[in-house]
């Protein structure tokens, strides 16, 4: 005969201990979850001068970069982990619609 689960009642509060000897009893060759954490592009806003602005903009435009590849890969240069996708060029691409 299986053993009878030992669930709490939904009025009693069961610790993070004790949900983990519940999970353990009941799948026990079941590994941990792992919860990847959220990775979401936010914004991040820099006041500069104009003339800082325009040598970024020429740099990256030398290089075929987007800016904010440019200062990615300086930052990635710093020893600062940048996250892949903020190396890329994701830019959307312009469709060329054809002469009429």
């Amino acid at each position: 005969m299986a053993a009878a689960k030992i669930i709490p009642s939904r009025r009693e509060r069961v610790s993070a201990e004790e949900s983990l000897q519940i999970a353990a009893s009941q799948a026990p060759a079941h590994p941990p979850a792992i919860i990847e954490p959220s990775d979401k592009a936010t914004t991040l806003n820099l006041r500069l001068r104009e003339s800082t602005a325009a040598a970024i903009t020429h740099a990256a435009k030398e290089r075929s970069l987007t800016i904010k590849q440019l200062i990615m890969q300086a930052a990635e240069s710093y020893g600062i982990p940048i996250a892949p996708a903020d190396l890329e060029n994701r830019t959307p691409r312009r469709r060329v619609v054809g002469s009429w």
